[in-house]
């Protein structure tokens, strides 16, 4: 099968390496193209990926309606596809000024697939203001945000939604249910969770953390884009209270630098790193904290416990389809610092617990994070498994792994 992945800009966050890793996965076995938006125009091989970049105009040149509507970028964008003549068209990032929301229309031409990573299709952002916002399920009518903007946002978006005719992929459960209150929940909906690659994220050996004596312990917190909604100004306070009690505690912190740490003692800032570095980030720390406010399945959720880590969470987006309290790790709600100390404490306290959680960590990776299982899933939904039918889209019961038993 010819397969065409759409990424609206690469590199970019979790989903941008969920877009990359799915191509290719797809490229063992079929003939794929990852077609994304960047800085400057070129057509390359990468192994048996062909990989096309086509240059987007720069974001200082881009009022909000290229969100919506990017004449000349959708043009570019439809004669690639026409160059390439897929089978299909797997569109990831569309938003961020991108290739904007007018390309999903080209889904007329071409079966295709749309995996959502966001709210962006619900709401005016990804992430909507406050970040526990709910408005999308009335329409957004009474949004104190955006007002007036939300629903002409709404009204646009459902009628291009209406107009494609996509099939969707959703990373969770969570983000499926949302979608019932929009024209996307009408179409063919495919759950699949998101993977990463298990041979290069996985536990080191004993000497590279863990070994060593509990002051040195460190907290890691990964985040490309630093925005607030990451909830790094609630782990701050937190990490400063448990310096009193812990005071060799060291806060390491991946990610674009974020104002106002500097010189914080204790606190460690590595700034970006580069992804095949990442693996050694996790390796080298104890527990992993993610107390962001709104979320869907973070990819460095699902590589710090396919490295073996305990995770402190929040329970916000996909977070709890990931995580297993008390086993895996522990969920705090959204802004709960009070809640957010005392579970980081609880396992500062116990080593063989963040072990066993740890350790368990990695048995959940396995059975629900691996790359080659999304890829085979991606495959079932496009009708190319080999020896197998196209099935039918659902939303399928949670695996016991992750639901902890609950139906």
């Amino acid at each position: 099968m010819k397969i065409a992945v759409l990424c609206g800009r690469y590199p970019y966050s979790g989903a941008g390496v969920i877009a990359r890793e799915s191509a290719e996965g797809l490229a063992l076995r079929h003939e794929v193209t990852f077609i994304h938006g960047g800085t400057e125009d070129s057509d390359r091989r990468e192994g048996p990926l062909r990989v096309i970049s086509l240059a987007l105009p720069p974001a200082e040149e881009n009022g909000v309606s290229h969100l919506y509507w990017s004449p000349a970028v959708v043009r570019r964008l439809r004669l690639a596809l026409n160059e390439v003549n897929p089978d299909l068209v797997h569109f990831h990032i569309i938003q961020r000024r991108s290739f904007s929301l007018a390309s999903l229309l080209l889904s007329r031409h071409r079966r295709s697939f749309w995996t959502i990573h966001d709210q962006w299709p619900l709401c005016v952002r990804s992430v909507p203001e406050p970040p526990s916002c709910e408005g999308m399920k009335r329409f957004c009518l009474f949004c104190t945000a955006w007002p007036g903007l939300s629903i002409a946002n709404k009204i646009l978006k459902e009628a291009v939604f209406a107009a494609a005719p996509l099939e969707v992929v959703v990373p969770s459960r969570w983000l499926g249910d949302l979608l019932r209150f929009s024209f996307l929940g009408r179409k063919p909906v495919h759950l699949i969770y998101n993977g990463i690659d298990l041979d290069v994220f996985h536990p080191g050996e004993a000497g590279d953390r863990r070994s060593a004596p509990e002051s040195a312990t460190t907290i890691l917190f990964v985040a490309g884009p630093n925005n607030p909604t990451k909830g790094l100004a609630d782990l701050l306070p937190a990490f400063l209270g448990l310096r009193q009690a812990h005071p060799g505690l060291r806060l390491r912190v991946v990610g674009d630098p974020p104002e106002g740490l500097t010189g914080v003692e204790g606190v460690e800032i590595a700034g970006r790193v580069p992804r095949e570095e990442m693996p050694a980030e996790y390796r080298r720390a104890d527990l992993f904290v993610l107390p962001t406010l709104a979320d869907n399945t973070p990819v460095t959720l699902m590589e710090a416990m396919a490295t073996g880590l305990p995770v402190v969470a929040t329970a916000v987006g996909g977070i709890p389809e990931m995580v297993v309290p008390g086993v895996t790790g522990r969920l705090v709600p959204a802004g709960d610092v009070p809640g957010l100390t005392g579970s980081i404490a609880g396992l500062l306290a116990d080593p063989a617990l963040r072990r066993r959680m740890g350790a368990a960590g990695r048995q959940v990776a396995e059975t629900n994070f691996a790359k080659q299982r999304m890829i085979s899933q991606l495959e079932d939904a496009y009708g190319a498994a080999p020896g197998r039918a196209r099935r039918t889209a659902s939303l399928p019961t949670l695996p016991v792994a992750i639901s902890e038993g609950r139906r």
